[in-house]
């Protein structure tokens, strides 16, 4: 492809001295030069007058085209500062986002960290609760197997109100198996049956009330319970006496007429040993209980009262 000429408008000056020199030409061939030579003296100054004012209008347009350049320089110059300042910014923002995605990605690894800790601690913990449920476990049986040997003690004890103290030591056995009864609540509760049943084996009691001797007779008499060791009576007349002991192949159990008094059923399936009434004490023995009953009535003086409680072992042995 060949190169395209751009064409341009002749300079205004330029034209002012083409159109002086195509007079000159025109009047040196004319006849009459004077009258032509005035012709294009006249038109020459028109010419000039319009040169000069294409000229004034070039150099408006020159000034006007060097502010605006001067202008657009500035602009330029403008554009490029702004362009560096964004380019100085971005980089400095980018800059700003490395250091603080460094420092996140750092909090962020501190606290996976964290997590990871505390995660542990969460493990650690589960498994010290697991081992004290465990341990929990194991104490709430040893006190079953507590309440196992006093129900047996108990049982093999003299037969007063036992129906009544097995039942409360069965239910806490019960609840420590099932896990109702936390362990302190079983621990509590086993210490208040024990302190009942040190205090059942320590005191002296006396009661009266009606006793049902072994050929059938009821008499009201007054029994002398001593702890879990001794229990006798004597009746109101002081005529009948009896001294309740332990003796091997008694299936039943001796008792009085009320439900309270020694009711309850002491026989071992095992030993098939037993309660039952001794009512032939000796002279001796009968003068022992009857002082026993009037001293802890109060019918005598305060004193020291000798007892043969002939205690058997267990099993009768």
């Amino acid at each position: 492809m060949g190169h395209e000429k751009k064409s341009s408008a002749p300079h205004p000056l330029a034209r002012v001295l083409i159109i002086t020199a195509l007079a000159i030409c025109v009047t040196s061939l004319l006849p009459n030069a004077p009258v032509a030579q005035e012709t294009a003296a006249s038109h020459v100054d028109a010419d000039l007058q319009k040169a000069k004012s294409d000229l004034a209008q070039a150099k408006k347009e020159l000034a006007k085209a060097d502010a605006d350049l001067r202008k657009t320089d500035s602009l330029i110059a403008d554009e490029a500062a702004r362009a560096s300042q964004s380019v100085d910014r971005a980089s400095k923002d980018h800059e700003r986002r490395e250091k603080e995605n460094a420092a996140l990605q750092t909090r962020i690894q501190e606290a996976q960290a964290k997590i990871a800790a505390e995660r542990g601690q969460q493990s650690r913990r589960q498994n010290t609760v697991e081992e004290i449920k465990v341990r929990q476990k194991n104490l709430s049986l040893t006190l079953a197997g507590f309440c196992d040997s006093l129900a047996r003690r108990i049982g093999e004890g003299l037969p007063w109100d036992n129906e009544a103290r097995l039942d409360r030591v069965k239910a806490l056995r019960k609840d420590l198996e099932s896990g109702a009864a936390t362990v302190d609540e079983g621990f509590a509760r086993l210490n208040a049956v024990l302190k009942e049943e040190i205090k059942n084996g320590d005191e002296i009691a006396l009661i009266n009330k009606p006793v049902t001797r072994k050929n059938g007779e009821v008499v009201n008499a007054q029994l002398l319970k001593v702890g879990n060791q001794w229990l006798v009576y004597m009746d109101e007349e002081g005529q009948h006496f009896g001294i309740l002991e332990r003796k091997p192949g008694v299936t039943g159990t001796p008792g009085t007429a009320a439900s309270a008094s020694a009711s309850a059923s002491a026989t071992t399936s095992t030993s098939m040993t037993g309660w039952d009434w001794r009512e032939d004490p000796s002279f001796a023995e009968k003068n022992q209980i009857r002082a026993a009953l009037e001293i802890k009535a109060a019918k005598r003086p305060p004193q020291l009262a000798t007892l043969n409680l002939g205690i058997a072992p267990k099993g009768g042995k």
